[in-house]
């Protein structure tokens, strides 16, 4: 009985030694099924003085993930590449290579001027071993006035109960990403709108 907890150890400390980045981007493996229930969520919102329409303009021409500032534990991405379809339409799929040379994969799941939806389905670092998917989903709310409510929730979808502690404890870290984003986006939109 005393060697479970020994493999069941060893089994841990090796999902968490950190991955090596790969050589090249990798390719898009058929997407899993999109997660509907069992997240962890991060939440961010801002309003940023712009109509719905003027701020997904200016979203299109800057992008978000251009905003997102690096935490302890979370590079943001710093390249992108479509590899299927036209970005942003549904089923497109790209590539992000973040700033420590890993990767992310993802796919449009809707784009409507009110929502934009995404999953994130493969990770090149050590986040893969213990997240299935990232489902993230833009909600874009028009204000009488005349400025844009942007709800941002990203929902972190653990592989089993085990990461799913792990992923609970890392939420306040995956909150400040977000949410530094999403102001820096809104204060960059708010200057260009003056």
């Amino acid at each position: 009985m005393r060697a479970l907890p020994v493999i069941a150890t060893l089994t841990f400390l090796a999902a968490c030694t950190a991955a090596e980045p790969p050589a090249t981007p990798p390719s898009a493996p058929p997407p899993p099924d999109v997660a509907t229930t069992g997240f962890v969520q991060a939440q961010a919102t801002a309003t940023v003085p712009m109509s719905v329409p003027e701020l997904r303009a200016f979203m299109q021409a800057n992008p978000l993930i251009d905003f997102l500032q690096p935490t302890d534990n979370i590079a943001p991405p710093e390249a992108s590449q479509v590899l299927s379809g036209t970005w942003p339409e549904p089923n497109a799929t790209r590539w992000l290579r973040l700033s420590d040379g890993h990767y992310v994969i993802e796919r449009v799941l809707e784009d409507r001027p009110d929502l934009f939806r995404y999953q994130i389905f493969l990770f090149t670092n050590s986040v893969g071993r213990g997240v299935e998917q990232i489902v993230g989903e833009q909600r874009f709310l028009a204000q009488p006035d005349g400025s844009t409510l942007i709800e941002w929730d990203y929902n972190v979808k653990p592989r089993n109960a085990l990461t799913a502690f792990f992923v609970r404890q890392q939420i306040e870290e995956i909150d400040a990403y977000i949410t530094s984003g999403l102001e820096g986006l809104a204060a960059a939109a708010t200057a260009a709108s003056s």
